[in-house]
């Protein structure tokens, strides 16, 4: 397995969240904007490029790639990033109880996202490892 990101700031908690919350600000800062709707599909591109990036520098050269786990460190970057900045932009218009339900959702949606199972998943039914199916009895793996 090769050494990939565990979050937007590295093996750092006190720097993914600080990467966090200026992501946040910054959809904060677009959602509130003349140019929101465009705004927002410009920073949901970055952040998925960002995520692209940061796992393509992580890989190791030369090395036999773990698709699986390439994925999943794509993920571990790329959805909290993404999820910050759409929570940040619905954040930019409404009212104290909306803010405060948008960053709940956000929240419990970075704590429960299955980084790991979508990294793998991914890998086998996109990326042309073998679905699970009548042949080997339709057990997951």
């Amino acid at each position: 397995m090769t050494d990939l990101p565990a979050a937007p700031g590295g093996q750092s908690p006190g720097v993914a969240g600080l990467v966090l919350v200026v992501v946040l600000v910054i959809g904060v800062f677009a959602g509130r904007s003349k140019r929101r709707f465009t705004l927002l599909l410009v920073g949901l591109l970055v952040t998925l490029g960002i995520g692209v990036a940061v796992t393509v520098l992580a890989a190791a050269p030369g090395a036999v790639a773990d698709r699986a786990a390439e994925l999943t460190g794509f993920y571990a970057v790329a959805v909290p990033l993404t999820v910050a900045y759409a929570a940040g932009w619905l954040c930019g218009r409404g009212n104290l109880l909306w803010r405060l339900v948008v960053l709940g959702v956000a929240v419990l949606v970075l704590a429960v996202f299955p980084y790991t199972d979508a990294g793998r998943v991914t890998a086998d039914t996109v990326l042309g490892a073998p679905a699970p199916g009548p042949r080997d009895g339709g057990a997951l793996r």
